[in-house]
């Protein structure tokens, strides 16, 4: 009798993914009982979480450690609700094992189900550990470099691409002569960032090691922030300083010199592409340098850009993460193909078009790209062989001001 009958339809998949923000960390650390042990995955949402686990900064201090540190610096830029999944691994591993153990990071990302969009890799030596420096950098940072690269080619292989942050140590303090990240011979590494900024008053209360420490918690936290076509060292909207909580007062590197010391070596540092604190003239607080990643920036003959910051790293990822949102469901799918020629019919090419279209529509539309485009190959065969419907997708990023030049002069009139 009621004339119009609507009821509620089911809602399928999420067509944006998961959030952005959702990040991971692995440090080598100290366990603690159950509550804390090597190789589990722990999932948590705000600092009282990782408290609740025994990460304390009691359990910094005790141990010589700052996994506390990290996380608590993760939350005061990223923000509580921000998801975090962390693992931590016995301190005689080095970096490069924490990415190459398929019980470490691989695991993390498997437990994390492939969610993690941006890891950061920390390490924290015990005290009898030797530091020893590979082109002006410690020697586990510098192995860590393509390791770290060929972790991410994993992920992104396995549908979980991601950003990593390496923790980039006890920085010798010569920029002349540290390596050039845009320029390793061995591997250019698209995909991996060198964080060598810290928070010169939090270092300076430490030990001999942890005063040799790099802010990769803060930089992580940035990320998290961060639209993903965002710098993390945008002037405008990423100060990462703060008065009330004492963080980041005063800029440092991990070579426990603070940067107005070093402002004659930032020009070399930042063309290497090292992440660091500085300050602008005209700006109250810090600011990391740029989103550099371990590549030079470079454009082919037919336009293509190569992911030369980690907001380029970010938009590439999303696209590629809801692409396959759209398009894995019509996998198995039986498609018409035309009758004369065996191949696809206009209709379906326009059809999986469309389909593609979808997840750069919804990224333009929340202001993440400029616009992309899918195009199908008529000629995919779906009769023999692998039946692969191919595919070919270009994405057209925002751009970033990395400075402003003019000329000023006074005139008699206008």
């Amino acid at each position: 009798m009621s004339g119009v009958d609507i009821k509620k339809g089911t809602i399928g998949a999420n067509a944006s993914g998961s959030a952005d923000s959702t990040s991971g960390l692995i440090a080598t650390c100290v366990s603690v009982s159950a509550k804390l042990e090597y190789g589990k995955l722990y999932t948590i949402g705000n600092l009282k979480m990782a408290e609740d686990l025994g990460i304390t900064s009691e359990y910094d201090k005790t141990n010589k450690v700052r996994l506390y540190y990290h996380i608590k610096e993760f939350y005061r830029m990223a923000g509580d609700g921000t998801e975090l999944h962390l693992m931590i691994a016995e301190q005689s591993k080095t970096m490069s094992e924490l990415l190459t153990d398929v019980n470490l990071a691989q695991k993390l990302i498997n437990d994390a189900d492939g969610q993690i969009k941006q890891l950061a890799v920390s390490i924290n030596p015990a005290n009898g550990y030797t530091d020893t420096a590979v082109d002006g950098l410690n020697s586990e940072v510098r192995a860590a470099i393509a390791k770290a690269q060929e972790f991410s080619n994993w992920c992104f292989n396995h549908y979980r691409p991601l950003n990593i942050l390496l923790e980039g140590r006890d920085y010798v303090g010569n920029a002349g002569s540290v390596l050039d990240l845009k320029a390793i011979p061995d591997t250019p590494a698209e995909k991996v960032s060198v964080v060598i900024g810290q928070d010169w008053n939090y270092a300076e209360k430490l030990d001999d090691i942890g005063k040799k420490h790099a802010a990769v918690g803060t930089a992580l936290g940035c990320v998290a922030k961060c639209k993903i076509n965002q710098n993390i060292g945008e002037n405008e909207s990423m100060n990462i300083t703060d008065s009330g909580k004492d963080a980041f007062m005063i800029g440092g590197l991990s070579s426990h010199q603070q940067i107005k010391d070093v402002e004659h070596e930032w020009s070399t540092l930042d063309g290497k592409h090292y992440i660091f604190p500085i300050r602008e003239i005209g700006l109250v607080g810090l600011r990391w340098n740029n989103d550099h990643t371990c590549v030079e920036a470079s454009i082919d003959s037919e336009s293509y850009v190569n992911e030369h910051t980690i907001s380029l790293g970010r938009t590439l990822d999303k696209a590629a993460r809801l692409l396959r949102i759209q398009l894995l469901p019509k996998v198995k799918t039986v498609q018409k193909l035309d009758p004369k020629t065996g191949k696809l019919t206009l209709g379906t090419v326009k059809y999986f078009e469309g389909i593609g279209d979808i997840a750069f529509e919804l990224m333009e539309n929340a202001g993440e790209i400029s616009e992309g485009k899918t195009s199908i190959d008529s000629n995919s065969d779906l009769l023999s062989g692998e039946k692969a419907l191919i595919a070919s997708f270009t994405v057209v990023p925002y751009g970033t001001i990395n400075k402003i030049s003019g000329t000023i002069n006074l005139k008699n009139k206008l």
